[in-house]
């Protein structure tokens, strides 16, 4: 019931009406309150007894009261979520001594009072059929408050008695009328209804760039996937792997704040190294992971030489577009798709677009290829994305790689 809350539906069965209130909270030897404190069971051990304290009573009443009021508000969700119509179910083995009990209180109790001391949910809805004039079958049962008016709208109000028996309770089934040839083929041809859009209903509403790498589906993808049972194996230090996280970290964030007019060889890349860390856009610790000749090698490349002199050069560019699903799946055609990613480095000349991702993995002359094709989904995304954004044509997307000091042109 509380993840309907907002949600309307054409047809609502609230059942178990008459399933009691769980009230242990209030019987606990020790009750505890924010404002009334600690009420505790008092002991005479001379007469081997235990009673409750006015403490302890005030609190166990406290906590009735807001329990039965939660449980009013639990059932007024309920009962609002139906948009044509609400079906209500409550079973007694003694309907007609507890209607009896009900209307018998309703002439002589306050309703505030009365709808206090419930025992389930049930009563409150009694409470209210029982004032309406259309509830004839409940009068019957258990005879009639002295006040009544109409519903508006009227309740269909219906007392069924349980078949005693398995046969009974076939021969019931068997005396019910048939349904008509057109709304039993009606009936089939709703139930037999297929959902033309059920891959979009599986399929995640945002993707990273970062998830078309190499994979079908990114991780984030599968939220309601079953996760796989990972094979077992030895555990293994993970120093190495960390180290080489942070280092991609910090010459990212190297690559986003140094002034690239400045970066004229290593001592130059050095010194802006140092202004870095003393303004405190880098750690000391960061700081020891940047290899200033990589850097510097990176610069001295002629689309280094480029960035270094371009007007126009965006850095650490986050994204969001609205991409096409067939992208990510084929069944998925038509459909939109949340793309957002983050773009290393652009530069944006009258010609064209130029992209470039840095990639700090170790790699080696017979690896770069492979790393460069896993990567290379990514790259294309950010592409697609920048020419979208800007209305221009990308020209140039390349990946470069620092341990090797190469780029890989993926367009």
């Amino acid at each position: 019931i509380h993840k309907s809350k907002g949600l309307e539906y054409p047809v609502v069965f609230v059942s178990g009406l008459s399933r009691e209130f769980n009230r242990e909270s209030a019987r606990a030897h020790v009750l505890c309150d924010q404002k009334l404190g600690l009420g505790l069971s008092f002991v005479d051990t001379k007469n081997r007894v235990r009673y409750p304290t006015v403490a302890k009573r005030a609190i166990a009443a406290k906590t009735v009261s807001d329990s039965v009021s939660e449980e009013l508000r639990v059932l007024y969700v309920a009962l609002t979520r139906a948009r044509d119509r609400l079906i209500m179910t409550y079973a007694s083995q003694s309907l007609e001594k507890d209607i009896a009990e009900i209307v018998s209180r309703m002439d002589m109790s306050k309703p505030e009072l009365l709808t206090a001391d419930v025992v389930c949910p049930g009563e409150w809805v009694l409470m209210t059929a029982l004032r309406r004039t259309e509830a004839g079958e409940l009068f019957a049962l258990g005879g009639r408050p002295n006040e009544t008016v109409p519903g508006d709208p009227a309740w269909l109000i219906k007392v069924t008695s349980a078949p005693s028996t398995v046969a009974a309770a076939q021969e019931m089934g068997e005396e019910a009328a048939a349904l008509p040839a057109e709304t039993v083929e009606k009936l089939h041809r709703s139930l037999a209804f297929d959902y033309p859009h059920i891959a979009a209903t599986a399929a995640p509403s945002k993707q990273t760039a970062t998830g078309r790498k190499g994979r079908d589906k990114d991780a984030e993808a599968a939220e309601d996937a079953p996760a796989e049972k990972a094979a077992f194996s030895w555990r293994r230090p993970t120093a190495g792997r960390q180290a080489g996280k942070e280092m991609g970290n910090a010459v990212h964030a190297l690559m986003q704040h140094i002034h690239f007019s400045r970066c004229s060889g290593e001592t130059a890349v050095a010194q802006e190294l140092q202004r870095l860390m003393e303004e405190g856009l880098l750690t000391r610790e960061q700081g020891s992971y940047i290899s200033c000749g990589k850097i510097a090698a990176f610069f001295e490349s002629d689309l280094g030489q480029k960035l270094r002199s371009a007007k126009n050069v965006i850095r650490e560019f986050k994204f969001s577009v609205l991409d096409d699903g067939i992208r990510y799946d084929a069944a998925l055609a038509g459909e939109k798709v949340l793309l957002q990613g983050v773009v290393d480095c652009a530069m944006i000349e009258d010609d064209g677009i130029t992209v470039i991702d840095f990639k700090t993995d170790y790699v080696t002359e017979s690896t770069i290829e492979d790393r460069a094709r896993h990567y290379a989904p990514q790259v294309e995304a950010y592409a697609q994305a920048m020419e979208r954004i800007y209305q221009q044509p990308v020209k140039e997307a390349v990946l470069y790689f620092f341990h090797l000091d190469r780029f890989v042109s993926v367009i």
